[in-house]
């Protein structure tokens, strides 16, 4: 069972004398960001010369060059994209490392792949929250917090865990809980959790109703376009996947849980189709053929955002959020008039 820590496992005192370089001041970066000097820590930024850095500027932070970041920092907080970090890296962090530098994972994939390949007198540790950079704030303000995963991938100080549950409670996470993992496994979790194919589940659904004779409108309402699968999502948060079920119809708790249920030979092939994601994970056979998409300027991503866009269903919900009012009429941009 994963070890879980709270606010009383956590001592803020050993970041009070060290410098906090947040590195990215994107949407995670920026939350990081506010939390940590709320928790009255001290916090630089380290962010190329674009909008972010001026938005930092505005916050009230102390904007530097990555590589100055770097430089000036102890503790970094590496909040940049994972397919941008290992070219970062190499060029204006890694340079300016010295020893009992910590760095500060938010996701595992490039320590996972080797994408990156921190030097041995560094600490690597990982603090990776379950939420958005939006909830990651709001988290913090309401008091409720949210939980990360963490992890330690090389402890050369001694100190890496506690320091690693230090900043989990600067940013917020230890009211919610900082659950101990390792960079392999957020790293297929979280891959997993985007490769099995929900939203080509519900475009399926939508195919086969279509198929049926239900209009676009009635399927889409009952997917997610009446906002009901929020209030469930919220209900799954806070009760539990199958505790909520009660707050549905008897017909509907039939429905998920007896006429839902795969036949024995239907179970087994989907187990394996999910396996063959899980395996294409861990070989490292996606992580190639991203690396080859990246360079080669995304074609097959492009082609595939464009048909996904262009799909009966998509085409169908826009002019059922037209109707709606969400979105403004066709060739009216939106705030006009």
């Amino acid at each position: 069972m994963a070890e879980i820590y709270f606010d009383d496992d956590a001592d803020l005192g050993l970041l009070k004398d060290k410098v906090i370089g947040v590195i990215g001041y994107g949407n995670q970066g920026r939350a990081q960001a506010w939390n940590l000097r709320d928790s009255g820590l001290q916090v630089l930024v380290g962010n190329r010369e674009d909008d972010y850095a001026a938005a930092a500027r505005r916050d009230g932070f102390q904007v530097l060059s990555v590589a100055e970041a770097a430089g000036r920092a102890h503790v970094l907080l590496l909040l940049i994209p994972d397919e941008i970090l290992p070219a970062v890296f190499a060029q204006e962090i890694g340079p300016q490392l010295s020893p009992d530098k910590v760095l500060v994972f938010a996701s595992g994939y490039n320590i996972y792949y080797r994408q990156v390949e921190p030097p041995p007198y560094v600490d690597v540790v990982l603090v990776a929250p379950r939420m958005i950079g939006k909830g990651v704030r709001e988290g913090f303000l309401s008091g409720k917090g949210f939980p990360s995963l963490i992890a330690v991938h090389q402890d050369h100080s001694g100190q890496a865990l506690p320091i690693t549950l230090a900043i989990a409670k600067g940013i917020g996470s230890t009211k919610g809980g900082a659950v101990m993992s390792s960079f392999a496994e957020e790293t297929i979790c979280d891959l997993f959790n985007e490769h099995f194919g929900y939203l080509y589940s519900i475009r399926r659904a939508y195919e086969v109703l279509r198929e049926a004779g239900c209009s676009p409108e009635a399927i889409l309402l009952e997917f997610y376009a009446s906002g009901e699968e929020m209030e469930l999502a919220r209900a799954h948060y806070e009760i539990g996947l199958w505790h909520q079920l009660p707050l549905h119809s008897q017909t509907s708790q039939y429905g998920q849980e007896v006429t839902a249920r795969l036949s024995p030979e239907e179970e087994e092939q989907e187990r394996a189709r999910l396996r063959r994601i899980v395996e294409n994970i861990t070989s490292g056979r996606f992580a190639k053929e991203w690396t080859l998409e990246q360079q080669a300027g995304y074609p097959m991503w492009k082609r595939l955002r464009a048909q996904n866009l262009e799909h009966p269903m998509i085409v169908e919900e826009r002019k059922l959020y037209r109707r709606l009012g969400r979105i403004p009429p066709e060739g009216e941009a939106a705030g006009s008039g």
